[in-house]
């Protein structure tokens, strides 16, 4: 079973001329297509037109097509257009800007570009994994990776810090690191997690001062709130480009 998913920034609320296009467009394919509004956690199935105006779009939400079906890849080409004409698909480099000026205007202590996120083809254990993640980490901000490594690894043992399954937040409060940063690796091939609830391709790190104070550490609790949160996690999952997944835990942390 083919899927693919579009995720894109609203700059116009969806009208009911709009929904009852895509409802009517939904209906010329097989696969079955959800649409998910993540800014408000809400999705549903978009066959019902009355159904996707409850997803109350508004200007700057965040929002999501997932598709799956045989004839996935035609109704992707299909919804790309329509999404265009909504808001801005998150595919291209160019468009992570949009995100990045977001974070910076609510948070600017915290660092997560485009370049802290990463993609892995290949098989990777847990400690590969971890030192991947460190990698993605602007070097600026890391004093002694090897030292920040082994502060992951002992966390690590004292409890694996996987979230659901698919998707695990390690994280650690550090002095080998000068500001709060975050790190994402996606990973083809499941990577054992050490957890009786599986294994996971998402990683998120979470790399924070020692001694930060507590504003600093309010929107890590909105991150991990979110990912409990199966609209949220399931979009993050099903993501398939870089940008989408960093607009995805960016308005996370921004709540």
């Amino acid at each position: 079973m083919l899927t693919r998913e579009i995720t894109f920034y609203c700059h116009h609320g969806m009208s009911i001329t709009q929904a009852k296009q895509l409802s009517r467009l939904a209906g010329m394919f097989k696969s079955c297509i959800r649409g998910a509004n993540l800014t408000r956690r809400q999705a549903m199935t978009v066959s019902n037109q009355l159904s996707l105006l409850t997803l109350a779009i508004q200007p700057g939400d965040l929002c999501q097509l997932q598709i799956e079906g045989n004839d996935a890849e035609l109704a992707h080409m299909a919804f790309t257009c329509w999404c265009g004409e909504l808001g801005q698909p998150l595919v291209r480099p160019t468009t992570a800007a949009i995100t990045e000026q977001r974070l910076a205007d609510a948070l600017p202590d915290y660092c997560f570009t485009l370049a802290q996120l990463g993609h892995c083809q290949t098989g990777l254990d847990k400690a590969q994994a971890l030192s991947q993640l460190i990698d993605l980490l602007p070097a600026q901000l890391v004093t002694d990776s090897a030292g920040l490594a082994d502060e992951l690894t002992a966390r690590e043992q004292i409890a694996a810090t996987i979230i659901r399954p698919g998707l695990a937040m390690p994280h650690v409060l550090s002095a080998r690191v000068t500001r709060p940063a975050l790190a994402l690796l996606a990973s083809r091939a499941p990577i054992e997690w050490g957890s009786r609830i599986g294994p996971v391709q998402t990683l998120i790190l979470l790399a924070i001062p020692a001694s930060s104070p507590r504003e600093t550490l309010l929107p890590l609790t909105r991150l991990a709130r979110a990912m409990l949160d199966d609209v949220i996690a399931s979009a993050l999952l099903k993501a398939s480009s870089s940008p989408a997944r960093q607009a995805i835990v960016v308005e996370s942390l921004l709540g």
